[in-house]
């Protein structure tokens, strides 16, 4: 079974439902011929303090998940869920949402000069303010257009000199390989899938396809790991893969970045299973449409997995102070004097290209903050300038911005909530329960969202508090480690938060849900339509109810539904006697009474029915496409066996 606490669970599970004593587990990061046959050779106990580690976190999420979800149904009008992880991770967006509403933007102005060398009037470069007198340059120091207007006219005026010059090597290290939080975001970066997309296809790289034709083959290790060990075999492939395409001075040391706390450094990272298969290989052997998102994930694993075995980029930064009156401009140029692992990725990731719609630019980026633009021409300290352009350019402070798939996973990581294994289940699960939406690939909130969020706030501060959810996960790896008692650590969470449910039993008032104005009119009267909370979720209703019965139903993106038009038929009403119309519900196409809501009758499509109106004429449209299902109702640690 999978190397992860799952897994081992699995195993033991087997064990006790077989009748076993005393049975031997295998396992392996890989599933190729290999690392199974390796596997076989080297058998082990069951690990019980890491199947101990996954019964906590099991009966943990079930305690939070089956005794706060049956309070939200009586306290709150289509509240689905809570869970342990699920509901930190919609109180971050809760609150993030909060501070863009509450951010006050600061205008400032910035200044650029396009200068160049008295003699040499062609090597024009690009400088910004630095100073002013003694004072670095910030936000504020320049507060509005009448102060821009009257420092670009002293400017214009004074001599233009070079101060100082100065050349400063650097090193920028490679990425480290990736481990699934990174895969999810670089995926989203670079491909714009969500994390459940990218889950799915790293699942059928990891068990397997057929190359050209071929029996199935293991491309990637196993994909849910914290860890970004890598094997010697595979070190030694890569450096040697290195070695013969770039040469000797292109190996690196490898490159391991930080530990990610809590980290399960048994595991691996994520990477090829053979490095020498490499993506142009597999874009031949896995042709076709069908196969696209796998090729397109392999190529960015393999790249990632080789650039960290390669050596650093050595560069070389020339930067230059200017001195225009009493202010001081600075400009720099990076250049690259060896390439090392830049050989294989091109430019930094924040300067290459231009991120996937939605996608976090600069997420991860092994970048510092380097111009990596042109070159400057040679300057001499004391040399005199030319100004050949000022500009002052108005700008505003911005809000933190809306959390993506991508930083959502990373905050959740940093900050120790919830384990690899349940990134993509969490953010699937809380777009589905309607607390969140997205709107251009951004979470927002839905009123639910945040009603609920402040009534879990108020009456479960411990099991909502993000940094009491951090310190469970660095518990439950204590159990793992043999460092704690997995009974007594679940019975020292459960009395306060059973005291606390009880409270909130008695004391936890309804939460309501207030309509909030929509820029949609009415169907029928033009007025302004409210979104309102309904048995089955949202929907849009008039303002003018109840003189207006206007409706629109809103669909999980949270846009308005076209409305279907019922249609007249011959099949007389069963209660009535009166013409039955063609209608939608959300479960499909229904018969219902003309004469409604007088008459109530209603029958059901059969077979019969559908041939009898489809033979007059009549469309039947399609039932609405269904929910998809959560890829994890609970939290805790997903692995195949």
């Amino acid at each position: 079974t999978d190397p992860d606490r799952e897994g081992e669970a699995i195993a033991w599970h087997l064990q006790e439902a077989l009748g076993l004593k005393e049975a031997l587990r295998i396992e392996f990061n890989e599933i190729t011929r290999a690392a199974v046959e390796r596997a076989l050779e080297h058998p082990r106990p069951l690990a019980m303090d890491r199947v101990n580690a996954q019964q906590a976190r099991r009966v943990l999420d079930r305690l939070v998940g089956y005794k706060l979800s049956p309070l939200l149904w009586r306290k709150a009008k289509n509240a689905r869920s809570a869970g342990r992880v699920q509901s930190v991770a919609v109180r971050l967006i809760v609150e993030r949402e909060r501070e863009i509403r509450d951010f006050v933007p600061v205008e400032y102005w910035r200044i650029t000069a396009q200068v160049h060398p008295a003699d040499r009037p062609e090597a024009i470069f690009e400088a910004r303010l630095d100073r002013i007198d003694d004072a670095k340059w910030e936000i504020g120091i320049i507060p509005d257009q009448a102060a821009a207007d009257a420092l670009t006219t002293e400017l214009r005026a004074a001599d233009w000199r070079v101060g100082d010059v100065g050349e400063r090597a650097s090193k920028r290290q490679p990425l480290p390989p990736l481990i699934t939080s990174t895969l999810q975001r670089d995926a989203s970066t670079k491909l714009g899938f969500g994390a459940r997309r990218t889950m799915r296809v790293a699942q059928d790289l990891y068990e397997g396809l057929p190359l050209g034709g071929g029996d199935p083959v293991g491309l990637i290790t196993y994909m849910r790991t914290d860890s970004t060990r890598v094997a010697d075999e595979a070190r030694t492939a890569a450096r040697s893969l290195i070695s013969e395409t770039w040469g000797k001075d292109y190996v690196g040391r490898g490159s391991r970045g930080r530990t990610v706390r809590g980290a399960q450094e048994a595991h691996e990272c994520i990477r090829p299973t053979d490095v020498a298969r490499h993506p142009d290989l597999i874009d031949r052997l896995l042709p076709g449409r069908e196969h696209s998102d796998v090729r397109r994930l392999y190529r960015v694993i393999w790249t990632r997995f080789v650039a960290s075995q390669m050596a650093a980029a050595e560069l070389s930064t020339m930067s230059a102070e200017l001195i225009a009156g009493r202010c001081g401009f600075r400009a720099s140029a990076t250049k690259v004097v060896f390439p090392g692992y830049m050989a294989l990725t091109g430019l930094p990731e924040r300067a290459a290209a231009k991120p996937a719609e939605g996608a976090d630019p600069g997420e991860d980026s092994a970048g510092g903050e380097d111009d990596m633009g042109p070159e400057l021409p040679t300057l001499a300290v004391g040399e005199t300038l030319g100004l050949d352009e000022l500009q002052s350019s108005q700008h505003f402070t911005q809000p933190p911005p809306r959390y993506s798939e991508a930083s959502l996973v990373k905050v959740l990581e940093e900050r120790g909530i919830g384990r690899p294994s349940t990134y993509a289940p969490i953010l699937s699960t809380i777009t589905e329960r309607r607390y969140v939406k997205l709107e251009s690939r951004r979470f927002v909130p839905t009123p639910l969202g945040e009603a609920v969020t402040d009534a879990l706030v108020a009456n479960f501060p411990q099991v909502m508090d993000v940094d009491f959810t951090a310190t469970l996960e660095r518990q439950l790896d204590a159990v793992e480690d043999g460092k704690a008692d997995w009974v007594r650590m679940l019975r020292e969470f459960y009395e306060p938060f059973e005291a606390a449910l009880a409270q909130a039993n008695e004391s936890m008032e309804f939460v309501r849900i207030e309509p909030v104005e929509t820029e949609h009119e009415c169907p029928k009267c033009g007025a302004k339509m409210l979104e309102r909370q309904g048995r089955y979720g949202p929907f849009l209703g008039c303002s003018r109810y109840p003189e207006c019965d206007g409706i629109v139903n809103l669909g999980r993106d949270g846009k308005p539904k076209p409305r279907v038009p019922a249609q007249k038929t011959d099949v007389p009403c069963e209660k009535c006697g009166e013409p039955m119309v063609l209608r939608q519900s959300r479960r499909g196409p229904f018969l219902g009474c003309s004469k409604y809501p007088k008459c109530r009758g209603t029958r059901p499509l059969d077979d019969a029915l559908r041939t009898q109106l489809e033979a007059a004429g009549i469309t039947i449209p399609p039932p609405p496409s269904r929910e998809p299902k959560s890829e994890g109702e609970g939290e805790g640690e997903g692995g195949s066996s």
